[in-house]
């Protein structure tokens, strides 16, 4: 008896297979507003902050983490964000352009010093010009009272779209007031088919690595 070879079974397409993993893991996303003062040809941001010549600057904040248990893993903590907000003085609306990069608690030197940087880096565009943006956050070993203002004080830095990294075209400081913090955590959302235990789930594990590293900040004198 000659048996038959069963037919080949098509492989699903490669966006369909990326699809059902991104599906299969449990993603975050959230929204920060942050409001402050940047100046024009100013490169040292608390300089930008404190010039008589400072401009407002609003941003809005949308991080996306796509894969919770491989973000809290990751050394980078690596997610993307996307900007929106307004600096009126140069144009109005600020738009993003495409994904930025955003990271938790990475490791950096700083004034010789090892710290923890939040990091916001991201392309926009304003008026008729587009921007790079560096922004960082520090956190590092210091009394417990510092922990609100260094989590919630963005430093800026504004270079040009185009022409290599050069010097900032702008800088400043742009923070999360309590009230826009209270906002950012009813904004937490669990992405993904999941129930309703799961989505807490994975809502208290990126808790539990966000509090957990703060402690071993500011209660335990880590650097790193």
């Amino acid at each position: 008896m000659v048996m038959e070879a069963d037919p080949p079974i098509a492989a699903p397409a490669d966006g369909q297979a990326r699809q059902r993993l991104q599906v299969a893991r449990p993603g975050l996303r959230f929204s920060e507003v942050m409001t402050g003062m940047i100046t024009m040809g100013i490169t040292d941001p608390v300089k930008g902050y404190d010039n008589d010549a400072a401009i407002a600057m609003r941003l809005n904040a949308t991080v996306t983490v796509p894969n919770v248990p491989g973000f809290i893993k990751d050394p980078m903590h690596k997610g993307q964000w996307h900007a929106t907000g307004s600096i009126p003085v140069l144009g109005g609306d600020l738009t993003g352009v495409g994904d930025g990069d955003f990271g938790l608690f990475r490791r950096a030197i700083r004034d010789e010093k090892g710290v923890r940087e939040l990091v916001y880096d991201t392309m926009f565009s304003v008026g008729d010009r587009k921007y790079r943006m560096r922004g960082r956050k520090y956190v590092e070993p210091s009394p417990p009272w510092r922990l609100w203002p260094a989590t919630t004080t963005l430093y800026v830095q504004l270079f040009q779209a185009s022409g290599g990294i050069g010097e900032p075209v702008a800088a400043g400081i742009l923070r999360l007031s309590l009230r826009a913090f209270l906002r950012q955590m009813l904004t937490m959302e669990v992405l993904g088919e999941f129930g309703w235990l799961d989505k807490r789930m994975q809502k208290l594990a990126f808790y539990r690595f966000f509090i957990t590293s703060l402690v071993n900040t500011y209660v335990k004198g880590r650097r790193w």
